[in-house]
């Protein structure tokens, strides 16, 4: 018997594509895509199936609601924004997504540019398409069976409405391990009461247990051959695929979509399973609810899948970037920081739009660094749509308004391209501009800067960028068959001409108030006042607090101290004053010596503080910078900041 099955799968599964016969089948996907990749990959391979008409997709598991407009991403890259989806309702299965949360943030769903989930919620929707199809429509299953059961309990006449459930679930035999004693397998565990609902109801049954999906694991060769094709397809899961970091994924949902495309692509039989209140899933005397898959050929099946997800589409590659420049010399100190990412804390990860952090290939003496990972051009209306690149954005909330002369300084490590595109949004415009550098050094860190004023849009339009033009969203791009490593990035102006002092080794903190909120961008103990002509802009203003005039800025976070730390900072006090700045951490002792400014009055000027460690050994960390007055005496602040000074 297993011979004529092992014949009839290499007929099925050979050279050849399978052809239906018939018409293809009505399906809803129900899926947790967002948390193990293999979702990704199954949807994939669902959606490259001619046999499956996917009349909907639905989302389970926490955050459902951003996974549905994750899968609406998914689709309108592949153009198939018409299939409706929609999320689950709470309470779901308590797990989150992983940093492929990052897929769901891109501008193209926050500005309305992809499908949007329906209003309806994952039960309802189901219920009217059985409804309008009773006893035609699958329901493929690739997470927890959350939204199948309270499809049940909700419409209990949609049992008899459903041809057939297709899951993902269960282990009878084996472990994750691949070998016994068995094991709570995930779907099930995630939802032990919908699970036993589910398989009691009475809907007949088709299940790709972790027995016989375990082997499910493409080799690096198969991925490397996938994600080489280069087309929307495969960059969406590869997308996916590196945003998960999993780097050997087993793709245990691939033999649920196989089995509702044909079961037999698996040995199958017929069992009695039930759910015990562990989440294990046993085999038990009674007449059987399920046909199971036994065994399936992983090798085989893997390949007839690549071969689909391969066919699917045509390989589509970027252009190369327009408007030539060149890299520039930094400078020496900054006249003005607008803001700075060195990823070494998560103080600001919340605004990593595009990218993964790497530790092991940082710069010397640099903790962190970010990774380009795949994503489509931000820019949606001069951009290609149609492909996708290897990039890291930042976004430097809340978009500070520039100067006259705005550069940006940044590390790099390229491979496998020179060519690098720099890119920013106008909030103020509404519009992207970038300029590209090549002939950039490969295999190793570099420095570099560029000039911003000699951006345009990629028709060559747009002008130069524009002082109190306010910014948003620093983009790197590259080709996506290359590598990027980006790290200290420094959004500035450039120096003042009798500037002598050297660029800053590293930043700290920089503050210049003129957009945000006091609380939230800028935390502390402080207001934020409008500027009188001809300064332009905002600035913070001192507080009484403790019979003294204070101005108290979180750093957001924990920062990295350095055994010499320097201040500079705008200043205007009410009355001449002896000003004292001093450093501290919350949550330790004070670990720098406070410096003591003496200031004239009502006149803006500009200050500089040295802070020595008390242990040049080990410096202390900080998280806020204090300046106090004397009481009655108003002092004013802008453009602060704190460096490590350059060499």
């Amino acid at each position: 018997m297993r011979r004529i099955w092992y014949f009839c799968f290499l007929l099925l599964a050979g050279c050849c594509p399978i052809v239906s016969l018939h018409a293809a089948q009505p399906v809803i996907i129900d899926t947790d895509i967002g948390s193990a990749v293999d979702d990704a990959f199954a949807l994939g391979l669902a959606l490259a199936s001619p046999e499956l008409e996917i009349r909907g997709i639905t989302t389970c598991g926490a955050q459902a609601g951003d996974r549905a407009w994750l899968v609406c991403r998914f689709l309108t890259h592949l153009d198939r924004h018409s299939i409706p989806v929609a999320a689950g309702t709470d309470p779901q299965p308590d797990y989150p997504l992983d940093w492929q949360i990052q897929y769901r943030r891109h501008p193209a769903v926050v500005w309305n540019r992809t499908a949007k989930p329906l209003a309806a919620a994952a039960p309802d929707f189901i219920y009217q398409q059985l409804q309008a199809d009773p006893g035609n429509v699958t329901l493929l299953c690739l997470g927890p069976l959350t939204n199948i059961a309270k499809l049940f309990q909700q419409h209990p006449d949609a049992i008899g409405m459903v041809k057939q459930v297709v899951l993902m679930g269960g282990a009878l035999e084996i472990g994750y391990e691949g070998k016994g004693p068995a094991t709570a397998e995930w779907n099930i565990h995630a939802d032990i009461r919908s699970a036993q609902a589910v398989f009691t109801a009475g809907a007949p049954l088709l299940v790709a247990p972790l027995d016989a999906s375990i082997g499910l694991q493409p080799t690096a060769a198969q991925r490397e051959q996938l994600f080489a094709h280069c087309s929307p397809l495969t960059f969406q899961v590869q997308s996916l695929y590196e945003l998960s970091d999993e780097p050997s994924p087993t793709l245990y949902d691939w033999l649920a979509v196989a089995l509702a495309v044909d079961p037999r692509l698996a040995q199958l039989k017929p069992l009695h399973l039930v759910v015990t209140d562990k989440g294990v899933t046993q085999a038990k005397e009674g007449k059987a609810n399920a046909r199971v898959a036994e065994a399936a050929d992983a090798s085989r099946l893997l390949d007839w899948g690549l071969k689909r997800l391969l066919g699917y589409d045509k390989t589509r590659l970027p252009l190369p970037p327009e408007n030539a420049s060149s890299l520039i010399a930094a400078g020496p100190l900054p006249a003005r920081v607008h803001t700075f990412e060195d990823y070494d804390t998560d103080i600001e990860k919340r605004w990593w739009m595009t990218g993964m952090l790497e530790i092991d290939k940082a710069p010397p003496g640099r903790g962190r660094a970010q990774r380009a990972v795949l994503t489509q051009d931000f820019d949606g209306k001069n951009g290609d749509l149609a492909t996708s690149y290897r990039a890291v954005i930042f976004n430097p909330v809340p978009g500070p308004p520039m100067g006259p002369q705005t550069r940006l300084a940044f590390r790099y490590h390229l491979h496998g391209t020179d060519t690098l595109r720099v890119q920013l949004f106008s909030l103020s415009n509404g519009y992207h501009r970038y300029l590209a550098v090549s002939g950039l050094q490969q295999d190793a860190w570099a420095t570099a800067a560029v000039d911003l004023t000699a951006m345009r849009k990629p028709n060559g339009e747009g002008g130069p960028l524009a002082e109190n033009e306010r910014i948003d969203d620093i983009q790197f791009y590259i080709d996506p068959r290359a590598e990027l490593l980006i790290d200290d990035i420094v959004l500035y102006e450039a120096a003042a001409p009798d500037e002598r002092r050297p660029f800053p080794d590293r930043i700290l903190f920089t503050g210049g108030f003129d957009t945000g909120k006091q609380g939230a961008e800028w935390p502390g103990d402080f207001e934020i006042a409008a500027h009188a002509s001809p300064r332009t802009w905002r600035y913070a203003r001192s507080v009484d607090q403790n019979g003294q005039a204070v101005i108290r800025l979180n750093l957001r976070g924990q920062r990295a101290g350095a055994e010499r730390l320097r201040l500079r900072f705008d200043y205007w006090a009410s009355a001449a004053a002896k000003l004292d700045v001093s450093l501290h951490n919350q949550a330790e002792p004070a670990g720098y010596r406070a410096a003591s400014i003496t200031l004239p009055a009502q006149t803006w000027g500009v200050a500089y503080g040295d802070f020595a460690a008390e242990s040049a050994d080990d410096p202390a960390t900080v998280d806020e910078l204090l300046f106090r007055l004397p009481a009655g005496v108003e002092l004013r602040l802008d453009n602060v900041l704190l460096y490590v000074p350059g060499k």
